[in-house]
């Protein structure tokens, strides 16, 4: 009875055995196949086209990262007859391409593994095509993208404030533009525009006013803009401005109620405040607005209306509140600039 099932336990054993054997031949086979196994940049240019990620082997689209394509696909097929270039460190080696090859495929032939932290670069050169394998890049690509037009906005101090106006219409266009692009240990790093080329949108250019009839209180004056018949502007440090026909040189003096001979109606019948002036009528007429500052600057009073008279000749009576502000200012050099009515 054990002499009889002897054959059968040698039999099983040894079936047992060369199916292991076999198995353990079909993994090995299928671990020396060239594979690549990490995600790769292709630079691509007019000669070269993308092809679908079928003809890769075992690069999933989601593990290849190609640039300079529309459709974005995972691999690359190459010219054929085209002397290509490995390059992976300090050591090259060299093929040739077939047709309708694509650099996996290649890459496969020739038995070259991608580590799963490296890319590969690909680059057309004049005497063929590198094919760099590493696993940080810093390359610069420069792409022509659709450009829209910016605004930008100027003062215009001719302009009344709060209106605008265009005074050049935007247009869109397109720019060149050479971008930066870092890959450190197989991964993405950042993609910053460095330069730009050409450009071909148009700025719309908005002038923005700042003209006002009167200025804000304790505004002061930041440039003085003349014009050769006596007008121009005065450009507040608010980023206001005020157009004045003419200016003159005056003393000015100061004055407040309480004072003998001093009342609180003026000569045009209104009630003393900061900002009534008494004037030589015949000089500056009654109804002027003005701006007025001290010669030095180091004083400003600020809008000005002639609506009371006592002095003579260019001489300008500033109402201030109080006595010690009138004894403070005594008498200045001035300026009164004359602002449109």
């Amino acid at each position: 009875m054990i002499e009889q099932n002897r054959p059968r336990r040698l039999w099983a054993r040894r079936t047992w055995q060369a199916a292991l054997v076999l198995l353990l031949a079909a993994w090995i086979a299928f671990e020396t196949v060239p594979q690549v196994r990490a995600s790769a940049i292709y630079l691509l240019n007019d000669r070269l086209s993308a092809v679908t990620a079928g003809t890769t082997l075992r690069a999933g689209s989601d593990r290849i990262l190609v640039t300079g394509t529309e459709n974005e696909e995972p691999d690359v097929m190459l010219p054929a007859n085209q002397k290509v270039t490995i390059r992976r460190g300090d050591s090259e080696q060299y093929a040739t391409s077939r047709s309708d090859e694509t650099v996996n495929r290649l890459l496969a032939r020739e038995g070259v593994i991608v580590g799963p932290l490296e890319l590969v670069r690909l680059e057309e050169q004049k005497d063929g095509i590198l094919l760099e394998i590493a696993s940080d890049f810093t390359y610069y690509e420069t792409v022509t993208e659709a450009g829209s037009f910016t605004t930008a906005y100027e003062t215009d101090y001719t302009l009344p404030k709060g209106e605008t106006r265009t005074t050049q219409t935007g247009q869109n266009g397109t720019r060149q533009v050479t971008y930066e692009v870092v890959y450190a240990d197989g991964a993405f790093v950042s993609r910053q525009a460095v330069a730009e080329k050409t450009d071909s949108t148009v700025s719309e250019i908005v002038r923005v006013g700042t003209l006002v009839t009167e200025a804000q209180p304790g505004d002061t004056i930041d440039t003085v803009i003349r014009s050769d018949d006596g007008s121009g502007y005065l450009i507040m440090k608010s980023g206001d401005s005020l157009h004045f026909t003419g200016s003159m040189d005056v003393q000015c003096t100061a004055y407040t109620t309480g004072e003998p001979g001093v009342g609180t109606i003026t000569y045009t019948g209104t009630t003393v405040h900061v900002g009534v002036v008494a004037v030589d009528k015949s000089v500056i007429p009654l109804g002027t607005t003005m701006f007025i500052t001290t010669a030095k600057g180091d004083i400003t009073y600020g809008m000005g209306h002639a609506e009371d008279t006592g002095v003579h000749g260019k001489v300008v009576d500033l109402y201030m509140n109080s006595l010690a502000e009138c004894n403070e200012f005594g008498r200045r050099n001035s300026v009164v600039y004359f602002l449109d009515q």
